[in-house]
């Protein structure tokens, strides 16, 4: 398991934890919720993740709280 962050551009995850529940909360509203496939898409400064057909950047601060696990099969 590692942090959103900390994806490299290409790699799928999906999302197994969160911080804490106040950025759960507010993660689910664009989208990223446990359990969700998203892919890295860039990292210009946040990281830009695709997630059920949508893109959104993710502050690089608020990435580092979003913990994910690497798809393998790459």
């Amino acid at each position: 398991m590692v942090s959103l962050c900390e994806l490299e551009v290409g790699q799928e995850a999906e999302i197994e934890k969160f911080l804490d529940t106040g950025i759960k909360c507010n993660s689910q509203r664009f989208g990223l919720f446990e359990g969700g496939k998203i892919k890295c898409i860039a990292k210009p400064g946040p990281v830009i993740v695709e997630i059920s057909r949508q893109i959104i950047a993710v502050g690089r601060n608020l990435s580092k709280k979003i913990f994910v696990n690497v798809n393998e099969s790459q």
